[in-house]
């Protein structure tokens, strides 16, 4: 029994060597088949030539950079209160669209404002010089009309009065005195005239620095009613409106895309403060932060497309109309970010201000 078991297991020893062998001669050809390079890849060099050409393609081929931005409306006005005071009525809500000269909401002003504003269209220095002018002309009336025709005729009376005299001297009836008293009042009276008439040319150029003095003082009323009827958005000229009231009126067509949660009727506010903002929903470009190795690769004019995250299934065209020379964070130890802005060509109503988007641009490598 002993010997028989040792013959079957060198048996089976042998055969498992065989296979073995086998086995291992096959992997050698296999391994020996892949490895080894065809005849025509060293004799021929038309395959060679072939296989370059899917590189240089490669190289040229189409890429998409695909960047992270927010939609802005470019076109928008703040709305500020250019007076301290309290408002009257609101007029419009958000997402309004409204035309330019609209009246968007009213206010009235502080009793310190008004006084300010009266002092304006009333102040003191074109009264005072209006008031002047109508006094010179009337004095210079008076010098005109009145005292100098007077004294013409009484030196006329006094001129007869001094012939008269020499007359009666000659004939022996008047002393040598009364002729010279005649004289004198003679003298005197045209003295008198120019006196008058010195006093009408002094008039006169009062009169005439006087009315310069107006102009002077009326224009610069006229420019400070003109900043007060921008600031207060109304007329004042002819108004029958109160002193007191004042406007927000729409600088431009477009939205109200944003209202103060402070702006409400009835509710105090200072001067300056911004009550609305408003903006041309049909001019908006898309705002991106892009990687310096993507920069590179872009430039002003390249078209692309915008999907907002807030209007799902649709594309946007744009075009690249500014990128920025200056990197947002310059540290040495950060990598650079620049800042573009996308133009989208077609918006519609459904995009509003700050919405945020992916922007492909397609760029060739």
């Amino acid at each position: 029994m002993p010997e028989s078991d040792t013959e079957r297991s060198g048996g089976r020893a042998k055969a498992y060597g065989v296979l073995l062998a086998g086995a291992v001669a096959i992997v050698s050809l296999v391994l020996l088949a892949i490895t080894q390079e065809p005849k025509t890849a060293v004799s021929s060099p038309v395959p060679a030539k072939a296989a370059i050409v899917p590189q240089i393609a490669d190289a040229k081929s189409e890429a998409e950079i695909i960047f992270r931005g927010k939609s802005l409306a470019v076109f928008r006005r703040n709305l500020v209160t250019r007076f301290p005071g309290e408002f009257t009525e609101i007029k419009v809500g958000e997402a309004q669209a409204v035309k330019k000269g609209d009246v968007l909401a009213t206010y009235t002003l502080r009793k310190s404002s008004v006084a300010d504003i009266e002092k304006i269209l009333y102040p003191d220095a074109v009264l005072n010089l209006e008031q002047s002018i109508y006094d010179l002309k009337i004095k210079l009336g008076k010098l005109n009309n009145a005292s100098l025709p007077i004294k013409k005729l009484e030196l006329e009376r006094a001129e007869k009065q001094r012939e008269n005299s020499r007359a009666l001297e000659t004939k022996g009836l008047a002393s040598a005195d009364a002729v010279r008293d005649a004289e004198r009042d003679v003298e005197r009276v045209e003295k008198e005239i120019q006196e008058i008439e010195g006093s009408i040319k002094l008039v006169k150029a009062t009169l005439k620095k006087s009315k310069e003095d107006l102009r002077f003082a009326e224009s610069q009323q006229l420019r400070a009613v003109e900043l007060l009827e921008w600031r207060g958005n109304r007329s004042y000229a002819r108004s029958k409106l109160p002193v007191n009231k004042a406007f927000l009126k729409a600088p431009i067509d477009g939205k109200i895309i944003w209202i103060s949660p402070m702006a409400r009727e009835k509710s105090e506010f200072k001067a300056g403060f911004h009550a609305m903002t408003m903006a041309r929903m049909d001019t908006i470009v898309v705002r991106c932060k892009v990687h310096e190795l993507d920069l590179v690769k872009l430039k002003k004019g390249d078209r692309g497309t915008a999907s907002f995250d807030a209007i799902p299934g649709k594309q946007y065209p744009c075009k690249i109309n500014r990128m920025s020379w200056i990197s947002r964070n310059p540290q040495l130890e950060f990598p650079a970010d620049y800042d573009i802005e996308c133009m989208l060509e077609d918006p519609d109503e459904k995009i509003k201000d700050g919405l945020t988007c992916n922007v492909r641009i397609g760029v060739t490598q």
